[in-house]
């Protein structure tokens, strides 16, 4: 009874959050027909962003709540900006660093010991992978969660399969074609994740 009156609580909060979103942003959220209707220079599209030239248009901050809220009322998950200061121009922006294959001196010094910690290369191709095996399937996903944070912030997501509390992890940099420097980090992060839950 607890959990269900705890419920409806978050409910009537989302839908009031929902609300709110809505009319703050009236002027800014897009239709199939007030898009058609709109001229070229009040809406354009940017990398995966709108932006809208309306002067009581601004930023909105996704938030669980805010995702959640915007899901119930189907307004979906479009963050917008103002045309007139995009975040991709400005000069503090981060580029996408460039990654290079392992030479055989990086293969020695930094591959070498996570072979020797229990991973294994690939068969027919230029990968590592290991098994880990956790407590129960609660201690797995949370040792998968703090891994997808870092893959997220590292844009380098591992090739992985969990069942029940066993993780199999694949690793390799599908832009270079083999392992990388991202790949030695991404283990040795395994590593340290499984260390803490051990």
């Amino acid at each position: 009874m607890l959990l269900t009156n705890k419920y409806a609580q978050n409910m009537r909060s989302f839908q009031k959050l929902a609300s709110l979103l809505n009319e703050r942003n009236k002027f800014c959220w897009p239709t199939t027909a007030t898009t058609k209707t709109l001229n070229v220079n009040q809406w354009s599209e940017g990398s995966q962003r709108l932006y809208c030239s309306n002067r009581y248009e601004s930023s909105v901050l996704y938030t669980t709540a805010t995702r959640a809220a915007a899901a119930a009322t189907g307004v979906g998950h479009i963050r917008f900006h103002s045309k007139h200061q995009p975040l991709t121009s400005t000069p503090t922006a981060k580029k996408r660093k460039m990654v290079a294959k392992l030479t055989e001196q990086e293969r020695a010094e930094k591959l070498q010991p996570l072979l020797d910690g229990g991973w294994s290369l690939v068969e027919g191709r230029d990968a590592i992978y290991k098994e880990f095996v956790l407590k129960d399937f609660n201690q797995a996903f949370s040792f998968m969660t703090g891994v997808a944070l870092l893959a997220e912030k590292m844009n380098h997501h591992p090739e992985w399969f969990n069942c029940y509390n066993k993780i199999q992890v694949t690793l390799s940099t599908h832009d270079v074609g083999g392992l990388s420097s991202q790949d030695i980090r991404m283990a040795t992060y395994f590593e340290a994740q499984a260390k803490l839950l051990s």
